[in-house]
């Protein structure tokens, strides 16, 4: 049973990596859509958000902790959705995905955890995989019907290659090269974790987010 401490702790946490990640996920990807060369940017945010969930399961032992932290980088991207010069397609499918990720995520980790397995390359494949499809899914069922979106624009050969094989192979190197050497040089900090701290986090990550 968690203690109401404890609970208040790992809120901390999870807003405090939430708050980060959506700091990096406007940041990073404003920098990656800005390089004279393409770089898809799917290929370096899920990574990325994957080492952020990681943090505060880390932190906080409870796998749930990782889509807790994923909803927390939702909310802050849709702060764009006051934006009026950004359109809603914009705002609402990086929140998607960062939500799709999440799942993806602790699916996978609810299977590790449960045969107590430690991640391999299939498994981080597996992630990348499963929110991808999710991807897919919530475009074809809410953003094509709705218009935001075309159908070709997904279903061209090419895009479907690039997004599952890859970007995902991407994906699943570098969470696998993470994941593998993470125990060895990443070294959890006994980093004293404080409300004021998070809160400090998210506000300034909300700002980032709508002057970016």
């Amino acid at each position: 049973v968690i203690s109401g401490d404890d609970k208040v702790q790992n809120l901390t946490i999870i807003i405090f990596w939430g708050a980060i990640w959506g700091i990096l996920e406007a940041t990073v990807g404003l920098v990656l859509h800005s390089l004279p060369f393409r770089v898809p940017t799917g290929s370096v945010l899920f990574p990325m958000g994957y080492y952020f969930m990681q943090k505060s399961y880390r932190a906080t032992d409870d796998i749930r902790a990782m889509y807790y932290t994923s909803i927390v980088a939702t909310s802050i991207k849709l702060v764009n959705l006051f934006s009026p010069t950004i359109p809603l397609i914009r705002v609402l499918n990086p929140a998607g995905c960062i939500l799709l990720e999440g799942l993806g995520v602790v699916l996978v980790f609810k299977y590790l955890v449960k045969d107590k397995k430690t991640i391999n390359f299939i498994h981080a494949l597996l992630m990348s995989i499963t929110w991808r499809v999710g991807y897919y899914i919530m475009c074809l069922a809410i953003f094509v019907p709705l218009g935001m979106m075309e159908s070709s624009s997904i279903l061209e050969m090419s895009r479907v290659v690039e997004f599952f094989f890859k970007n995902g192979l991407i994906n699943s190197i570098l969470i696998y090269l993470y994941s593998k050497f993470q125990y060895r040089y990443d070294k959890e900090s006994k980093m004293k974790y404080h409300p004021g701290l998070s809160t400090s986090a998210l506000i300034l990550a909300l700002i980032v987010t709508w002057v970016v």
